[in-house]
């Protein structure tokens, strides 16, 4: 989408069903327990700032940038939580444009909502002059997406930060190398920092109450084609994090890695426990257990299927907000009362990434409340 226009209203769960090519590039595995990176962004004895992007590009600059320009669709929203503000974003994709603007971002930062969004079509090719209207600093686009994406906003004399995505590790890259550049490093030190902690935390919880090790699918893609997280994705990670095992990536899983396309025969033999509905389309938990193909399945029989939360962006890949999407699927997958509830960790960590306190009405937005009350469980998420 790279018209210039203002585009047609777009629905909540619009934004869902037609956003994101991301969950199409093949998330790639995530290791939790890869070491932070260092060296991502260094301030120089003059003053200035040098960063290493995910090519091996070095970039330099004389002062903390204030105009940033993001084409990958997460970037957007981890550049506004890094900066604790959406003053320096300038311009974004429209994907994550229409996420922030029907989203709690948008309510949070209402200025994001104004931030151009003509900069990019759907397969990330840049309109160069419109971004060059908006006077850049840096501009932040995909580095593995060939190079017919970053050549012509370098031809144009623009500085390209190229990035790669897909685990923990190019997560807290992100991070740290987007703290670097708007002259607030010990920011992303303590967000890596909150992110370890809450890993432990899961691990902690995981030796403690998992057992069985149910079977957890999660569909990428469901509403027009089913499409499953296969090995090397971070959904794997999570879901084997939590103590449960992924019948795509088991010994009769998928062949190939990323997310793959399945049928309904399929996703049957696996009889999975728990069905997780990502935020790459618009499919509900009642599109299940209304429909009579899926009657046979073990998570429709127990009603166990949920649809994945949307924050600040969207809790399937890797973002700012993960920890959150690791704590609710543990409860999701071993229900128990064990401790600090998920609403209250969504209020702490929204106050320290935003210095913004959800309502109980925000909540239920950012958990699909509504739309999972119906499954087992889902209970202890409420007020």
């Amino acid at each position: 989408m790279s018209g210039a226009g203002e585009p047609p209203a777009i629905s909540r769960r619009d934004v869902l069903r037609g956003a994101a090519l991301l969950g199409g590039l093949g998330l790639l595995a995530a290791c939790a327990d890869q070491p932070t990176p260092s060296g991502a962004g260094t301030a120089t004895a003059a003053g200035g700032i040098t960063v290493t992007d995910q090519r091996g590009t070095t970039l330099t600059f004389d002062r903390p940038v204030t105009r940033i320009v993001t084409l990958p669709m997460p970037a957007a929203s981890l550049a506004i939580a890094v900066d604790a503000s959406a003053e320096h974003v300038v311009g974004m994709h429209e994907s994550s444009w229409t996420a922030i603007r029907d989203g709690i971002l948008g309510k949070i930062f209402p200025a994001a909502t104004g931030v151009a969004h003509d900069v990019a079509g759907q397969d990330f090719t840049p309109n160069v002059e419109s971004i060059l209207a908006l006077r850049p600093d840096v501009v932040v686009q995909w580095a593995d997406q060939g190079t017919g994406i970053i050549a012509p906003l370098e031809n144009a004399g623009l500085k390209v930060l190229g990035v790669t995505y897909g685990t923990q590790e190019d997560l807290d890259t992100w991070t740290t190398t987007f703290a670097a550049l708007l002259g607030k490093p010990a920011r992303a030190r303590e967000m890596i920092a909150r992110s370890d902690a809450a890993l432990a935390d899961v691990k902690a919880r995981t030796a403690k109450v998992a057992g069985g090790s149910p079977k957890v699918l999660y569909f990428n893609r469901f509403a027009a084609g089913l499409k499953v997280a296969g090995p090397k994705t971070y959904n794997d990670f999570y879901i084997r994090l939590v103590g449960a095992e992924n019948p795509a990536t088991g010994p009769a899983g998928v062949q190939g890695t990323g997310m793959v396309g399945v049928d309904v025969e399929q996703v049957l033999r696996w009889d999975p426990d728990v069905v997780l509905l990502g935020n790459f389309d618009g499919a509900m938990p009642d599109d299940l257990y209304r429909d009579p193909v899926w009657a046979p399945l073990a998570a429709v029989r127990t009603r166990r299927v949920y649809k994945v939360p949307l924050g600040g962006y969207r809790w399937d890949p890797p973002g700012q907000e993960s920890a959150l999407m690791w704590h609710w699927l543990s409860h999701v997958v071993f229900p128990a009362d064990d401790g600090a509830t998920l609403r209250d960790r969504v209020r702490e960590t929204y106050a320290f990434l935003y210095d913004y306190r959800p309502t109980d009405d925000d909540l239920a937005q950012i958990l699909w409340s509504a739309p999972n009350h119906g499954s087992a469980g889902y209970g202890q998420f409420d007020a």
